[in-house]
């Protein structure tokens, strides 16, 4: 857009602010007559609540109307249904959330108070409920726990994990980090978002605001009970609400075709993260801390200035990742989460060599955990190529028919179980990103062949246990070595290393 184009914008889109929502679309029509694209523009504008200071206010105070303002502290001292409101935390756009106690477990719970504008359209109502269902199936230590969606009369709470801590924005309200923390924060946040993109959840409003900070160091991203169903192999279209042009998020982190109204997924979330992960390492936003429509203008418009010039200490390898994740075009961006994981970590690993930081203390029992792993997958890969030579006695023992009839299903299993698991390992060292992707594909056929493998073995063993008994036994052993490392230990090892159920 050139720099004409923007003004005339910006003059039409601050003229429509002052114009009766009644009449907005017959002052559109006509002030936008030539310039269809234009009109679009602004009615995304207009839809996402815009007005000269809407990025700095929060939503109650720039829309009152949306809030019961006697509800405020009202609750505070009362139940609802088996929580104890003990105090409130604070308030923005989406609704007001209060610290409560649930009586029945003993523990402390952060509840959301949804906004009525939210609330009051039956199908609206009804997305909200399912993408917070969703969000609730999401298990990581990054990412505050939804524990219920609760309705009462006609408002709707949202119930979830109390984090103890501070916000990033007040993180860095206290002073410039230094790079190993950053560093620390940015791939804690990085593997939580990745857990949810993998699970089909877009967050659509990360901010500083929505990341906490526990006094460990432990980073938990809160908000998810409103995050939006993205469409997987397990979920269908008709399970996803959300509608384009539906504008949910905060405009400065907002990716540009957030803010135009456009298809929201998980490459959104990335670009929200590059504005945060710019601000944690530079101190300041990418896009300028100027008035609302121009940082509107610059993200849909503008490059962020290279990080490198505002804080010559950031690497350059750090600046190639954050402008990645701040490509206009989603296309250009990171397309898969893990990958972005993977240039985080392989970065904070060089950084950590040339001594410029420790790596995160936090990471070294995954690390362990993932070791484990990728040893239960190559000792399985190669243990199952061992079991055919015995297999290939055993045939001969048998012959004819009844011996091929055990040694081909045998070599099957092997050559789909072994095969498939040194793939695994392999792309756990070399193509770590992929390593999600990759178990999603392969898995069923690994157990498929597992059973195979295991009920071939136990039948031979009792066919030639009165003529080879040593055999037998081994055959029986493995067995049942087998059946307990594939449907007790691997998937628990698979767990801890890779925040994945199998």
């Amino acid at each position: 857009m050139d720099p004409e184009r923007w003004r005339q914008l910006r003059e039409i889109f601050e003229a429509a602010l002052d114009v009766e929502a009644s009449h907005r679309a017959a002052f559109l029509e006509k002030a936008c007559r030539t310039d269809p694209g234009m009109r679009r523009e602004i009615e995304a504008l207009l839809n996402s609540q815009g007005g000269d200071s809407f990025l700095e206010k929060p939503a109650y105070k720039e829309v009152p109307e949306l809030f019961d303002s006697g509800l405020d502290e009202a609750l505070v001292g009362n139940r609802l249904g088996p929580y104890s409101i003990t105090g409130k935390i604070g308030r923005g756009g989406m609704g007001i959330v209060y610290l409560a106690k649930d009586t029945r477990l003993d523990r402390p719970v952060a509840i959301k108070m949804l906004a009525p504008k939210y609330t009051s359209d039956p199908q609206q109502r009804e997305r909200l409920k399912r993408e917070a269902r969703a969000a609730a199936r999401l298990s990581h230590p990054g990412i505050a726990t939804v524990y219920s969606f609760e309705e009462l009369e006609d408002k709707l709470y949202i119930v979830s994990e109390y984090v103890k801590g501070n916000t990033l924005l007040q993180v860095m309200a206290e002073g410039p980090l230094r790079m190993p923390v950053v560093m620390d924060i940015a791939i804690q946040i990085a593997r939580a978002l990745a857990a949810a993109h993998e699970n089909g959840i877009v967050h659509r409003d990360l901010k500083p605001e929505n990341v906490a900070r526990t006094d460990s160091g432990v980073i938990k991203i809160l908000d998810f009970g409103l995050a939006r169903i993205e469409p997987t192999a397990d979920t269908t279209t008709n399970a996803r609400l959300t509608r384009s042009g539906m504008f949910l998020g905060t405009p400065a982190y907002s990716s540009p075709e957030q803010l135009r109204g456009g298809e929201v997924d998980r490459r959104t979330d990335i670009f929200s993260y590059g504005v945060l992960l710019y601000e944690l390492a530079a101190g300041k936003h990418p896009f300028g801390n100027a008035d609302s429509m121009a940082i509107i203008g610059r993200i849909l418009e503008s490059e962020a200035e290279n990080i490198t010039r505002v804080n010559p200490a950031i690497p350059g390898e750090l600046d190639r990742v954050i402008q990645r994740c701040l490509k206009k075009n989603p296309e250009e961006r990171y397309s898969s989460t893990r990958d972005l994981v993977f240039d985080l970590e392989q970065l904070s690993e060089s950084m950590r060599r040339e001594g410029l930081g420790p790596a995160p203390a936090v990471e070294t029992p995954k690390k362990k955990a993932l070791w484990w792993w990728q040893f239960h997958q190559a000792v399985a890969g190669f243990g199952y190529y061992g079991m055919l030579y015995p297999m290939w006695r055993v045939k001969q023992w048998l012959g004819g028919v009844e011996g091929s009839m055990f040694f081909f299903p045998i070599v099957a299993a092997v050559m789909v179980a072994a095969n498939l698991r040194l793939h695994l390992w392999f792309t756990s060292y070399g193509y770590p990103s992929e390593l999600a992707e990759q178990r999603r594909l392969v898995w069923k056929w690994i157990r498929g062949a597992d059973i195979l493998f295991v009920l071939t073995l136990a039948i031979c063993a009792i066919r030639i246990h009165t003529v080879h008994a040593i055999i037998a036994t081994l055959l029986m052993a493995v067995a049942v070595g087998s059946l307990v490392a594939f449907a007790l230990i691997e998937p628990t090892s698979a767990r801890a290393a890779l925040d994945k159920k199998e």
